[in-house]
């Protein structure tokens, strides 16, 4: 009886039954800090002690607005750990829960963006638990913002920033970035992805990157000048155009900033959150560290600033996501469509354009509509964001000019007669049944298989009941039969509304 409860007792053991309340635990997915006791102190009471140091060391900053998002520094704590207390510093006290920090450009991979979709990131200080559900919304934005552990594992440019942020806060989540190639579209793609994943989160973006790599301290001063000139512009464009021509000098220079697509994806985000200013904090380089540290010959710079919101509102960025466009811009993109196809009718080349502007740098999905008296002469577009705004518009109007099978070509006498119609849709919501689809409001599209087809809300003027409608879009648009909208268990119905604007 004796050995029969022994082994009963250590089966029980082995299969993690002992106990009427014990339950399996699944193990947690920890990030383990990798370079502690290098570029930070690896023991805790240290650690914690230089972070409160480099604070305490900051004189009174004159904030000038409300921070939405920080660009700091990320070597070893003795070459830029004073730099980064100066923006840290501003965050003491401000309300956030999660922490976007986008660190390292990865530039020889064609990818946007890479995260960890891991349950923490660990420091001598405890873990940081990492905000999944925010991880997750931003990769399922675009297939090119993936999950990449491998990259994450030996990299510093986040994992320097985790204990000042856990000195000044409590409580809170990060996300885990490092950038791909940096460019203003890339920049914008994942700007609005994250500004998307964040609605009813109270969101501060960290840019963690290092400045000029490798030259003089005399000429490292001077790149700081031109670059810090430019970030006060507070315009994506113009900082990458300084970068651009920072490179070109005849200096020794590795790069003027080893992380430009986060600082570029702060200059967007910060101005969707509603910030109009760039205040900077700090500036030095590796040659102002005392010996044996400082070679004044070969230095690396490091620079501190803060986005911020001066005035209290939401700037134009938040319009995109109730899918209006200010009349500014509704102005600009007409143009900017009409002057497009005028260019590519004459030369066969798409008409040069840039612009930081928020709104118009928002990936979207648009169709672009021409008609001569009234007639429909072509309508192109697509029912997934594709690239900015803008540029969305320059494809789709070329497209809609020379690419619609139903037309012939607009030619360069019929374009004084074109009227153009631009159209710039929500999201995709899937809806069970016919029901749910509202007249003169939704546009709708109708899946079954490999064959689907799509009707603008504008369609509806031509029909004066929903059965016509659906109907017509079955058996013209995606060539199914006509009553195939009826049958739930086959066919998908997706509703989305549009903003539409129109040459006078």
């Amino acid at each position: 009886m004796k050995r029969y409860f022994f082994l009963v007792f250590m089966l029980a053991i082995m299969s993690g039954q002992v106990g009427c309340n014990a339950q399996e635990e699944v193990p947690k997915r920890v990030r383990q800090p990798a370079r502690a006791g290098q570029f930070y102190p690896g023991d805790a009471k240290e650690l914690e002690t230089a972070v409160k140091q480099f604070l305490a060391n900051v004189p009174e900053i004159k904030l000038e607005g409300t921070p939405v998002a920080i660009m700091v520094p990320h070597a070893g704590y003795v070459f830029s750990g004073q730099v980064a207390a100066y923006a840290y510093k501003t965050l003491k006290g401000a309300d956030f829960d999660t922490v976007v920090i986008i660190g390292h450009d990865v530039p020889y991979i064609d990818k946007i963006a890479f995260l960890y979709d891991v349950d923490a990131f660990r420091t001598p200080l405890g873990d940081v638990p990492v905000d999944r559900e925010m991880v997750r919304d931003i990769m399922s934005a675009n297939k090119d913002i993936v999950d990449a552990p491998q990259m994450h594992k030996e990299e510093h440019s986040i994992e320097v920033q985790l204990p000042f942020l856990q000195v000044i806060k409590k409580d809170f989540k990060i996300v885990p970035i490092l950038f791909g190639t940096p460019s203003p579209a890339s920049c914008a793609i994942l700007a609005d992805a994250i500004l998307k994943a964040s609605v009813n989160k109270k969101v501060i973006l960290i840019a963690s990157t290092d400045l000029s790599h490798y030259p003089t301290y005399k000429d490292e001063n001077k790149i700081w000048n031109e670059t810090s000139k430019s970030l006060e512009k507070f315009n994506l464009n113009e900082l990458f155009s300084c970068l651009s021509k920072l490179e070109e000098k005849n200096i020794t220079l590795e790069t003027p900033m080893c992380a430009s697509g986060g600082v570029g994806t702060a200059i967007l985000f910060a101005k969707a959150e509603g910030a109009d200013k760039v205040q900077i904090l700090k500036h030095a380089n590796s040659g102002d560290i005392p010996a044996p540290y400082g070679d004044k010959s070969r230095v690396v710079g490091y620079g501190s600033a803060v986005f911020v919101k001066t005035k209290g509102v939401r700037a134009v960025g938040g319009k995109m996501a109730s899918f209006s466009v200010s009349e500014k811009n509704q102005k600009i993109l007409l143009k900017l469509a009409r002057d497009t196809i005028e260019k590519y009718l004459k030369t066969k080349k798409t008409l040069h354009y840039e612009t930081d502007d928020p709104e118009l740098m928002t990936p979207s999905a648009v169709f672009v509509t021409l008609t001569i008296k009234g007639q429909l002469k072509g309508c192109i577009g697509s029912i997934t964001p594709e690239g900015p705004l803008y540029q969305a518009v320059q494809q789709r109007a070329i497209s809609a000019a020379v690419d619609d099978p139903r037309f012939s070509p607009v030619s360069e006498k019929e374009l004084k007669d074109i009227k153009i119609e631009i159209s710039v849709l929500s999201p995709l919501t899937r809806v069970r049944s016919a029901d749910e689809i509202k007249p003169r409001v939704h546009g709708v599209i109708v899946r079954e298989g490999l064959r689907s087809g799509l009707f603008l809300p504008q369609v509806w003027e031509h029909f004066t009941n929903k059965e016509d409608f659906l109907s017509e879009l079955c058996s013209q648009k995606a060539g199914l039969n006509p009553e195939a909208w009826r049958d739930a268990a086959k066919t998908e119905l997706y509703v989305f509304t549009v903003f539409a604007f129109e040459e006078e």
